[in-house]
């Protein structure tokens, strides 16, 4: 069998690479525009001016409306105001919320406040004070207040 007589066997014709799988024809054009140059270049100026509009039409819709800023309502600091007996109460219920029957969980969020570290406790500041020498005694002395 000759290399001719195989390619007009009806099996070879089923795999003709030549001929279209989906029937369709090759020879379809593409227009040359838009992505992978499918579309035409008549459709380009529709475009084009749709867009043009468009840009006005919101350019307009714009300068009617006028862009208003709602007001936003003044935020009041906050200044931390329990006391420690207050803290300790609270970190005391804390302790104990969950060992009792009844859990209220709404409960120990509000004493959140009690165990928060931001912002963290006051520091005295001691006006004055040297604090860019620090003996090996009193780095001994504060390594032992922390670890305690």
């Amino acid at each position: 069998m000759t290399r001719t007589e195989r390619a007009t066997f009806p099996r070879a014709l089923v795999r003709d690479r030549s001929e279209s799988k989906s029937g369709l024809d090759k020879s379809l054009r593409k227009g040359g525009n838009g992505h992978h140059n499918w579309g035409s270049l008549a459709n380009e100026t529709y475009h084009e001016t749709a867009f043009e509009d468009e840009t006005e039409d919101l350019a307009e819709d714009g300068n009617k409306k006028g862009v208003e800023k709602p007001e936003t309502p003044m935020v009041e600091r906050r200044s931390n105001s329990l006391t420690e007996e207050e803290r300790q109460l609270a970190r005391n219920f804390r302790k104990n919320a969950l060992k009792g029957r009844e859990i209220d969980l709404s409960a120990i969020a509000r004493t959140s406040h009690a165990v928060s570290v931001s912002p963290p406790r006051r520091v005295t500041v001691t006006l004055g004070a040297e604090t860019c020498t620090l003996g090996s005694r009193s780095i001994s002395t504060l390594n032992h207040a922390i670890h305690v």
